[in-house]
């Protein structure tokens, strides 16, 4: 995921280290869905590697809470997607892939134990993106989005401009001669990983949970671009906000 992070208030690194985080709602898209996505008792928490919001106490305030709404959660980490920053950064793409997956698996090892329900009544699971990738119906989203992207100017105009913002918070990410193939590879991860959202949507994952903002995908559920998959349209994302306690 590479989602606009929300700005939490600066602590140093050893407060932050310590600290517990409570999360609460930044907001639901659509809006109209605010008060009663909770009904739909299953979700996926996205995870960006590599992302301070994923610090293994953010992880456990933010499973914590998904534990008050929801009956079961897939916590999709995004291993095979984060090869493309790596790429980005200057990896191989060989070298980018092996080291996602290592990420990812760290991660995983890493956060076992912060899967938290008190009550013991939520399913969690872990999912990765290099596994629903070899969904049968991975290649269908991915291809109907990169048509999609090709064709239709104001969806590709809205990934663009959300590749954009993404790099210009990373000095130096599109300055030189690679500007824009790097921001088209972060046009690239987009859409796989809207591919993957789909997926899992299909699933009767109809919930995605993210302490951070989609500008596209929010436009999608939004009803801005109505030649998206039906699986993004009918998809609900839930921001959230996290701060320490």
């Amino acid at each position: 995921m590479q989602a606009v992070p929300v700005v939490e208030p600066a602590r140093s690194l050893g407060e932050r280290s310590a600290s517990r985080y409570k999360a609460k709602i930044a907001s639901v898209s659509p809006a109209w869905r605010r008060d009663d996505f909770a009904d739909d008792t299953a979700c996926f928490l996205g995870v960006s590697l590599e992302n301070k919001n994923f610090a293994s106490a953010k992880v456990r305030g933010m499973t914590e809470w998904i534990a008050r709404r929801f009956s079961r959660c897939a916590v999709l980490v995004g291993d095979s997607i984060h090869r493309i920053n790596l790429e980005i950064r200057g990896y191989s793409p060989p070298d980018a892939l092996a080291e996602a997956h290592r990420l990812g698996v760290e991660f995983i090892e890493n956060n076992s134990q912060n899967l938290h329900d008190p009550a013991g009544l939520t399913e969690f699971e872990f999912i990765t993106c290099s596994q629903v990738q070899q969904f049968d119906d991975y290649a269908q989203y991915h291809a109907a989005l990169v048509w999609l992207f090709e064709h239709d100017r104001e969806f590709r105009s809205s990934v663009e401009t959300f590749s954009h913002a993404y790099h210009t918070r990373r000095p130096g990410s599109l300055a030189g001669m690679h500007r824009l193939r790097n921001q088209r590879r972060s046009c690239d991860y987009f859409l796989e990983e809207f591919a993957i959202f789909c997926c899992l949507q299909q699933r009767g994952l109809d919930v995605m949970v993210y302490p951070g903002s989609f500008s596209t995908l929010s436009e999608i559920t939004d009803g801005r671009h109505p030649k998206a998959p039906a699986e993004l349209r009918e998809l609900v994302v839930v921001s959230l906000q996290l701060k320490g306690r």
